[in-house]
């Protein structure tokens, strides 16, 4: 039965006044103006799906899926009507139910961009961010204008670790609605990531500046950037502003309290600094109550990501502060994530493998994932079952030597990852032990390392500094490295492991280079100083103004920072003790940007001789540094942290090159660098030594023992 011609044309005719209703926000004057409506046309499905719009407006969802039902049976291809059922499931959260709903649509309309976004959403909200990302991909290839789509598109990109396709995306969007603040944060997020550090803060402002006076989270975000370019007087206003709008916000707390420099201008800054740091601690810990009362959980959670990274670098002890701070996050979390507080019982690990856990940010082709691959890739399969967590995007050769070698990777990096849900994850895995091979250079691994998540919890000394954390009970450490009194530096029990701790490969050399290949000056005396800028103390400076006062032809060769603002700022100083000195500081220092490891190795063998740093020596650039034969001079420091060229040299027993103070350090610089014939007998001896610390097997059968005895000695050795 088919409507007749006079009513199909009231019943159109009442659409509009319907519309009309609506948009004056007199829903139920349009309900009933489309009932009449079906009432004189009760084939026409438009009425319908019209009416279950209204209803959707109304808020009453049931009754919109019914009339949206009823425009399907009169029209069953109606795409528009699946979609919007599909659009009404997915905000119930019925995800899978609002996908077959939009796959109906896409069904009876392949080329219906919106539904296959909205697919996408459902599929994302399901876990599915590849084939959410199918989705979006295709919505966009449909519809180029569709910002909402390359906005998507862009978080699944996220959601997968594709940081590069995320910001061609989250680009495009705005392009096409430049208006839109959260593709501004995505973008932001993504630059910062990817260290484009210039652009992230062009974004986070864009961001900052659209919401005045509601844009803290914008800020917290510009704060930490600020941070990262080295422009602490901006940190911490921008963190302070962002507290004048959220007055009880933790993550701006954090960061307006406990910021501290990339470069010292000199001493007094850098103990004014630590002061600061010190007296922000005692704030927090009183405001302790205020952030519980004015905060969800969730919130404080994952706003309590936090490590004090350069504070480690201020040469002195740290022990107290780290305490202090371990103590301030563990009252947050015994009350807002007690679960992952509790003690966890030890297992008899009788007749079966230990399950050995090792969660980092940092499995990959840098210093943490070179130190510390062995841990993973060279233990005894038979005695241990190993878990891999690793909480960045990146993956790399490295990456995937972890892979092959452990049983079970977890990559915790899908969709919006937080502190709760990866120790969620660990804790499911049922661990024996688990080992963090660096606390304090990652924000999540350093509060994850708070909770107790294993019966036994170990640190690594992939940051060398102890975490402070009364959850993790052993810190893993090179005998070698170690001064006699190492115990009284750490809050965790020490243990040392027999030389350099770990089994390090030894670097395959590059075919060699000249000088003229990296712009270095020929007939000049080549001071390699590759440590990170923020890494090189105010007590190095006199060490290298002395060693260029001495050495006429000496020019020092460094590495730019990862700002510009960290380099000027570390070169204004340098620059200044020379000045004093009355030294020009014009040709007397190179600057080299960062470059590819073989040509970083080819850097190392044109040069004469590495300076080590005060305070804090080298790790991966000194075992780079002897692998190409090139000879380093340190001055040991008081802790662990600036005596780690120190053991390797006594590994090696290259003594001569372990000055005894200050005024030793440039005398042996100097000798290696102008006395070519001393120079090649150090430089044989080096090569011929290097066995001592490159490639060696015992420190990880060390290792393997005490797990074993630490974790069976409560079953009397069973």
């Amino acid at each position: 039965m088919t409507d007749s011609p006079d009513s199909l044309n009231q019943a159109e005719a009442l659409q509009q006044p319907a519309a009309l209703a609506g948009q004056a926000g007199n829903l139920e004057r349009a309900l009933a103006y489309l009932d009449q409506a079906i009432a004189l046309s009760p084939q026409e499905s438009r009425n319908y799906f019209l009416r279950g719009l209204t209803l959707e407006d109304m808020h009453r969802p049931d009754e919109a899926i019914a009339s949206l039902k009823n425009a399907i049976r009169v029209k069953p291809d109606y795409a528009e009507a699946y979609n919007n059922i599909g659009i009404i499931l997915h905000d119930q959260k019925r995800f899978e139910q609002a996908a077959a709903k939009f796959r109906d649509a896409i069904h009876y309309k392949p080329d219906y961009p919106e539904a296959l976004n909205n697919l996408g959403t459902s599929l994302r909200a399901l876990g599915d961010f590849i084939g959410a990302q199918q989705q979006f991909a295709q919505a966009a290839l449909l519809k180029p204008d569709y910002a909402l789509a390359h906005y998507n598109l862009g978080i699944t990109h996220l959601d997968i670790g594709q940081l590069n396709p995320a910001e061609t995306s989250f680009s495009h969007a705005l392009r096409l609605k430049p208006d839109h603040v959260q593709a501004y944060n995505y973008l932001g997020s993504v630059q910062h990531q990817l260290g484009k550090l210039d652009e992230a803060e062009a974004s986070f402002t864009h961001a900052a500046q659209m919401k005045p006076g509601k844009n803290g989270e914008e800020l917290n975000k510009l704060a930490r950037v600020f941070w990262e370019q080295g422009r602490i007087e901006q940190t911490l206003a921008a963190y302070g502003q962002a507290q004048t709008l959220i007055p009880h916000e933790l993550k701006s707390a954090l960061g307006a309290l406990l910021s501290l420099p990339a470069v010292y201008r000199n001493q007094i800054d850098l103990l004014e600094a630590r002061q600061r740091f010190a007296n922000g601690l005692k704030i927090l810990h009183a405001n302790i109550p205020n952030f519980i009362s004015h905060n969800q959980p969730q919130k404080l959670l994952d706003e309590l990501r936090w490590s004090n990274f350069y504070l480690a670098y201020q040469g002195l002890d740290d022990k107290s502060l780290q305490i202090d701070y371990a103590h301030f996050v563990a009252a947050m979390l015994e009350k807002i994530a007690p679960q992952f507080m509790q003690p966890r019982v030890k297992k008899d690990a009788a007749g079966r493998r230990l399950r050995i856990g090792y969660l980092s940010s940092f499995f990959r082709n840098c210093t943490v994932g070179m130190y510390f691959r062995s841990w993973i890739t060279r233990l005894d399969r038979e005695q241990f079952e190993i878990f891999v967590y690793h909480t960045r995007p990146e993956k790399d050769p490295v990456t995937q030597e972890i892979v092959d070698a452990c049983d079970h990777f977890r990559h915790l990096v899908a969709g919006p990852v937080s502190p709760g849900s990866i120790a969620s994850t660990v804790l499911t895995d049922d661990l024996d032990i688990l080992v963090y091979p660096e606390l304090g250079m990652d924000n999540t691994s350093f509060l994850l390392a708070a909770m107790r998540l294993a019966p036994v919890q170990c640190a690594g000394w992939g940051h060398p500094v102890t975490s402070g954390h009364a959850n993790i009970d052993y810190y893993f450490s090179s005998a070698a490295m170690e001064p006699d009194n190492a115990e009284l530096h750490y809050s965790e029990k020490l243990i040392l492991i027999e030389g350099l701790g770990t089994y390090y490969s030894k670097p395959v050399l590059p075919t060699p280079a000249r000088r003229a290949d990296f712009a270095l000056p020929e007939g000049k005396t080549l001071y390699l100083c590759p440590q990170s800028l923020f890494k090189i103390h105010p007590d190095n400076d006199a060490l290298l103004a002395n060693i260029l006062e001495r050495d006429p032809d000496g020019v020092i060769v460094l590495f730019a920072g990862r700002h510009p603002n960290i380099t000027n700022a570390f070169f204004s100083r340098l620059a200044q003790t020379l000045r004093v000195r009355g030294l020009e500081p014009q040709g007397r220092g190179i600057i080299l940007s960062s470059m590819a490891h073989d040509d970083y190795l080819r850097v190392n063998m044109l040069c004469d001789v590495m300076l080590d740093t005060l305070h804090w020596s080298g790790g991966n650039t000194t075992l780079d540094a002897l692998a190409c034969g090139l000879p380093v001079v340190t001055l040991p420091g008081e802790f662990m942290r600036g005596r780690q060229s120190y053991g390797m040299l006594k590994c090696m027993g290259l003594d001569e090159l372990i000055a005894k103070d200050q005024d030793d350090y440039p005398e042996i610089a100097i000798k290696i660098g102008t006395d070519s014939a001393w120079r090649e007998q150090v430089v044989q001896r080096i090569i011929t030594g290097s066995n001592k610390i490159f490639e060696m097997e015992k420190s990880l059968r060390q290792m393997e023992s005490f797990c074993h005895s630490e974790f069976n000695a409560q079953y009397g050795g069973q």
